[in-house]
């Protein structure tokens, strides 16, 4: 069942066989006493899980805890911002950085210092990082014909590649047209 966070407060903290954990205690839009009162209930989850916030959506089921306070248990998808698509993408876009400035510097460490200083500028970085980002949301690929993979790598073509299904819509790019 999916609730929507009205009011959340950290409670306590315990270190148990699993480690570290926050307990939060939290109130739920429809989820109200007979008197008609928010229903408290209780979260445990680790210090490093997002804390939960006014106005966040949870998926998970209210079960009796054996201490008589009522629990959610969530579901293992859901969560505080997990699954949310501006979260992934912040997380491709700091990946995609970090890897542009390790590709970008190993680059240079192969060249004259005085190229190497001319290729390692701010703006190579973004737009190699831009290039890994948008290869890892699907955006774009870089089209080999087979042979051309095998040769690359030393080894010899044996069969055609196997195409495990659509990613959506891409833009296939030749290996020349890469732009690093």
């Amino acid at each position: 069942m999916n609730y929507k966070v009205t009011n959340s407060m950290k409670t306590r903290e315990f270190t148990g066989r699993y480690g570290r954990t926050f307990v939060y205690t939290l109130n739920l839009e429809n989820l109200k006493l007979e008197n008609g009162d928010p229903e408290p209930i209780e979260i445990s989850q680790k210090p490093e899980t997002p804390a939960p916030k006014v106005g966040d959506e949870i998926s998970g089921n209210i079960e009796q805890g054996k201490y008589g306070v009522r629990i959610l248990k969530k579901d293992k998808t859901g969560g505080f911002g997990k699954n949310d698509p501006q979260t992934r993408e912040e997380i491709i876009r700091q990946n995609s950085l970090t890897n542009a400035v390790n590709f970008c510097v190993g680059k240079a460490n192969h060249m004259q210092a005085k190229d190497a200083v001319d290729y390692l500028t701010g703006k190579q970085i973004i737009q190699v990082a831009t290039y890994f980002a948008k290869y890892s949301q699907g955006k774009v690929t870089v089209v080999m014909e087979p042979g051309e993979i095998a040769k690359e790598f030393g080894y010899q073509e044996t069969e055609e590649p196997v195409n495990d299904g659509e990613m959506g819509e891409q833009e296939q790019i030749e290996p020349s047209d890469v732009p690093f």
